[in-house]
């Protein structure tokens, strides 16, 4: 009776096994056969760039490879894009292109390939091709001209001329506010203080209106400049404001990257974004801004240097080593605080004007060559 016992037990787990074991190999076959085939796989190409340099610059004729793989079906052909315009197309798998990047700005360009089986079925891939100026920057140092006596308690984050007095935007919170000054003595004339909530960055002149950015709040101000009464708020996409100009037409702002935006001061939408890249490198960290005869100057933040940009091509034309002012301002020399930051210009007298965050002294400068 014990063996009989057993004996049926062993074939009643025999068939449990074989039945169960059924079902999972049913499940693999299932999900397999839900599986996309192999041959219905989109077409896959690399992006290959040559040149003979390391670095690329505008004016380099750039090769690029592209290589397609196809599981199933067959290749019709790769179409290439460049910043989303189609520039070559082939019927070959294999195939290059030369790029003329003399027409081309500075800056980082998208580049796209659409490969297509003649079924229908395609594939993209993208890569970017950064692209440095061909302009070797002019070297600038400086001399002090003359120097004013400036608030040592403004975190200096705009500064502006206009018809002979200072216009000044601080930051912090709690402490930000934008002030009308006597250019010589430093005494504040007129002020507005924003809320308590908001850290005031870069300023701007334009039409008898004074626009205003603030740091991470995406909002911006807009006073009419004779009473400091606010106007409207208007909202911005980047992350941070940091510094303001305009060109007469446009705002220009700068956000901390190595991109200056263009914006509309009627509607606040973008016109157009523009990179900014020397023949070495891209330029980040773009601060205080001023246009100044037709170019855009930028304090380049934690550092002694203003950059020269052309803002049709973003190419950096010219660079100012200012090393030795900050001495000249007796500062406490906290490297997170005090640092240069603010570029003013005078267009009726022709004279440049900088200071820093929580410097006492407002410096008028000439560039000498270097």
């Amino acid at each position: 009776m014990v063996n009989f016992a057993v004996s049926k037990q062993r074939r009643t787990m025999r068939k449990i096994f074989a039945i169960t074991f059924f079902y999972l190999l049913s499940s693999v076959v299932l999900i397999n056969c839900a599986q996309p085939s192999r041959g219905s796989r989109k077409p896959v190409t690399s992006i290959d760039f040559q040149s003979s340099g390391k670095d690329f610059r505008i004016g380099d004729k750039i090769t690029i490879l592209l290589k397609t793989k196809i599981r199933g079906g067959s290749f019709k052909k790769a179409e290439l894009f460049i910043d989303q315009k189609s520039v070559f197309t082939s019927s070959n798998p294999e195939s290059s292109y030369v790029i003329e990047t003399s027409g081309l700005n500075s800056g980082t360009h998208q580049v796209k390939v659409v490969a297509t089986r003649d079924d229908g079925e395609n594939g993209e891939n993208f890569a970017d091709l950064v692209l440095l100026s061909d302009v070797k920057p002019v070297k600038y140092g400086f001399k002090i001209v003359n120097s004013y006596a400036h608030n040592p308690d403004h975190f200096t984050q705009g500064l502006e001329i206009h018809n002979g007095y200072l216009f000044e935007g601080t930051g912090r919170e709690g402490k930000s506010g934008i002030f009308k000054e006597n250019l010589t003595t430093g005494k504040i004339l007129q002020q507005h203080n924003l809320e308590e909530q908001y850290f005031g960055e870069g300023i701007t002149i334009l039409n008898d209106k004074l626009y205003e950015l603030t740091y991470k709040s995406r909002i911006g101000f807009v006073y009419d400049l004779n009473s400091f009464k606010l106007l409207k708020t208007w909202t911005f996409k980047s992350e941070e404001g940091w510094g303001l100009t305009n060109d007469g037409s446009s705002l220009i702002m700068s956000d901390g990257t190595e991109f200056l935006t263009y914006i509309d001061p009627t509607t606040f939408n973008v016109i157009k974004s523009l990179q900014v890249c020397d023949n070495v490198k891209i330029i980040k960290n773009l601060n205080e801004l001023e246009y100044i005869n037709g170019e855009i100057w930028a304090n380049i933040w934690l550092t002694n240097q203003i950059v020269r940009i052309d803002p049709k091509t973003g190419k950096v034309t010219g660079e100012i080593d200012l090393t030795g002012l900050q001495g000249n301002a007796i500062l406490n020399q906290n490297p997170d605080e005090d640092v240069l930051n603010g570029i003013a210009f005078d267009p009726v007298k022709n004279k440049i004007y900088v200071t820093g965050k929580l410097w006492p002294k407002l410096f008028e400068i000439e560039l000498t060559a270097r």
